[in-house]
């Protein structure tokens, strides 16, 4: 690789490893360009050589968790045992990334800009597409199996088991005391319930 494509790479990697560590210490609106380019030992108008603003430094990176869900979406419907076996994995898996960065997870629930007009969001539609994809293969595999329901209408159930699964894991994270309180349920508890309860809708 050539060394200046090198000093590029490792820049645009700084400040997004930067970035992680301080939007998830202060959050989005609280950080500041200031306190990012203090932390890669940068200048700012290097900064924007490499992100136009703050929020599409954000976007960068959460882009780089939806790729890690991209991956565990493949590798559900991809990866062998059964479709009963496989969707644990999947769910204890998310369940494990939205406990260490819940920031950068919980934002991948949230609304995702439609303008096509810049690369960023580009990027972000075609790994939502792909992860789409992805959880439909595996849909698709549980069928085969004789898991899940023939009748299903594939594309509104992936959306439905998509948003249920890290909406389940992102109640659980916020109500984590209240669960223990009320129901006298762990948080590890109340996933392996509410997961079962999602997997036998689709049977």
């Amino acid at each position: 690789m050539p060394k200046k494509r090198r000093f590029i790479e490792f820049n645009n990697e700084l400040f997004l490893i930067c970035g992680e560590e301080i939007f998830e210490k202060k959050g989005f609106e609280a950080a500041s360009v200031d306190d990012i380019v203090k932390c890669a030992d940068k200048s700012k108008s290097t900064f924007y050589v490499y992100f136009k603003s703050k929020e599409e430094l954000w976007d960068s990176i959460v882009c780089k968790y939806m790729e890690l869900l991209l991956e565990s979406a493949k590798k559900a419907a991809e990866s062998t045992g059964s479709f009963e076996e496989r969707y644990y994995a999947l769910c204890f898996d998310i369940a494990s990334k939205f406990e260490q960065h819940p920031v950068f997870y919980k934002a991948t629930l949230g609304k995702i800009s439609m303008d096509m007009e810049k690369d960023i969001y580009k990027k972000i539609y075609d790994v939502g597409e792909q992860t789409n994809e992805a959880i439909a293969d595996f849909i698709r595999s549980g069928i085969s199996e004789g898991t899940v329901r023939k009748d299903i209408d594939i594309y509104p159930a992936v959306i439905m088991m998509w948003s249920s699964i890290s909406g389940i894991i992102s109640m659980a994270t916020d109500k984590e005391e209240y669960l223990k309180l009320r129901f006298k349920m762990s948080k590890d508890e109340y996933l392996k319930k509410a997961f079962k309860m999602l997997l036998e809708g689709v049977k």
